[in-house]
């Protein structure tokens, strides 16, 4: 399962076969990446669901 947000900027990826999420952050210029409240909370919960699959 893969997760995207951050216009593309950042990225979730789980690798069961690893036991890892995989979080990848790219951005432009070395300008920080940006979430909004909404954002936040949708990559916590994508984060929790990522490490259920994982344990």
């Amino acid at each position: 399962m893969n997760y995207t947000d951050a216009n593309g900027d950042l990225t979730l990826e789980c690798d069961p076969a690893a036991d890892v999420i995989r979080l990848k952050a790219v951005a432009t210029f070395d300008d920080p990446i940006e979430l909004s409240a909404d954002a936040a909370r949708e990559l916590a919960q994508q984060l929790l669901r990522l490490a259920d699959e994982i344990d």
